[in-house]
């Protein structure tokens, strides 16, 4: 039986509380921008940033715990549904409670085939990237086929689902952020676009948020910059690339993907990992439309596919989307392509733009923030935390979020 929303969002806020007691430690940021690395905020920092957020209306629920018992906490604001006999106001921009029902797997997972009401969103203008230059045929050239059709004209005609039993039809937008725990900048965009978002009416929708997905990796990138270490860290406790272990195309691993595989493991198995187990089961019965993750440091907005060759069949509404963002990121745009273009055509297995897409049917962008500038100084160059975190944050943060903010919000590209 689920909980109540009530008692999961009271678990949520005693959990968050909880790891701020354990975790509260001298700024962070402070040491960083001595060293010349910019004002990042340390993992205590960021659970304050996260009960922040709480003390302004959003509902912070505890979705599952990393491999060494941290908290993976989601933010959860936009549209109510709760019942109405709970009697509580909702302002513009507060929280949606969690959906914890329609477990279909033991990891999480459903094997069923895909409900084609999963796949919504807006209808974009099929011609929209015509700026863009692409070769016909690649992995960005869509399919003109029927169903591809199909699929843009059933977005068109649905709307969101009203009235009382349409809890899990709520149109839902999925943020995540920090799966790879060098990658700090994209943890502080996501939190800088929830306090936009947080003042925001979001017409209807719900956004839900899992800032630190990786807490593990965060805590030892964090004990390593403490203690002047200079170490690559990419996986979880157990070294597990958690943007490899999702189930998207995870068994299509050729040689090159499986000699990668040896310095970037994707597990045993799909969603082996508890933290990727937590974020299947936390949206397994969510109508989402709308899905970002935030990473470093390409300055590049990329959309499915990676573990494939092939474009999806909405590949020029993704296009579409990912140009928009592209073009608003920065001075200089932001490159716009498909995954396995941006890795140079080699298919990447298990990531979760891949399978936000296939498996709910919704609109996925990959954000590659900043462009990773290093600079001259010594201590930037032997520093791997550098080569993922531009030194200057508020360069960086702000046109990106005012770029994602439309799309997050499910405008039309």
């Amino acid at each position: 039986m689920p909980k109540s929303d009530q008692a999961s969002e009271e678990q949520g806020l005693a959990a968050l509380r909880a790891a701020l007691f354990v975790h509260r430690r001298a700024p962070l940021s402070r040491l960083l921008a001595r060293r010349g690395l910019g004002p990042y905020r340390g993992y205590g920092e960021l659970l304050e940033a996260i009960d922040r957020l709480a003390d302004r209306g959003a509902q912070v629920t505890l979705i599952g715990r990393s491999i060494r018992g941290e908290p993976l906490l989601a933010v959860h604001l936009g549209a109510a549904s709760l019942p109405a006999a709970r009697g509580e106001k909702q302002a513009a921009g507060r929280l949606a409670p969690s959906g914890h029902g329609g477990r279909s797997a033991a990891n999480g997972i459903s094997l069923r085939p895909l409900d084609p009401d999963l796949n919504l969103s807006g209808t974009p203008d099929a011609n929209a990237d015509a700026e863009g230059s692409r070769a016909p045929g690649g992995a960005d050239d869509p399919a003109a086929s029927d169903a591809a059709i199909a699929s843009l004209a059933e977005r068109a005609s649905l709307r969101p689902s009203t009235g009382a039993g349409s809890r899990e039809r709520v149109r839902t937008t999925v943020i995540l952020s920090g799966i790879h725990p060098l990658e700090w900048i994209g943890i502080e965009a996501h939190l800088a676009l929830l306090d936009r978002l947080a003042t925001q009416d979001l017409g209807g929708r719900s956004i839900l948020a899992v800032p630190i997905v990786n807490p593990d990796g965060l805590l030892r990138v964090e004990m390593n910059l403490r203690a002047g270490r200079h170490r690559y860290v990419r996986g979880n406790a157990r070294g597990v690339d958690l943007n490899r272990n999702f189930d998207a195309g995870w068994y299509e691993r050729g040689l090159i993907q499986r000699f990668i595989g040896l310095l970037f493991s994707p597990g045993s198995r799909p969603a082996s990992e508890p933290e990727v187990e937590a974020i299947a089961h936390a949206l397994s019965s969510r109508r989402i439309d709308r899905a970002l993750s935030l990473h470093s440091a390409g300055g590049a907005v990329l959309y499915p596919p990676a573990h494939s060759l092939w474009p999806v069949a909405d590949a020029a509404e993704h296009r579409a989307f990912a140009l928009r963002v592209a073009r608003a990121a920065d001075r200089k745009p932001y490159r716009a392509m498909s995954y396995v273009r941006f890795a140079w055509g080699v298919r990447k297995a298990g990531l979760e733009i891949d399978w936000l897409h296939d498996r709910h049917g919704a609109l996925s962008l990959l954000v590659e923030c900043s462009r990773g500038k290093l600079g001259l100084r010594p201590s930037r160059l032997v520093e791997p935390f550098a080569w993922h975190n531009p030194r200057r944050l508020d360069d960086a943060t702000p046109p990106l979020v005012d770029a994602l903010l439309p799309f997050v919000k499910g405008a039309r590209a």
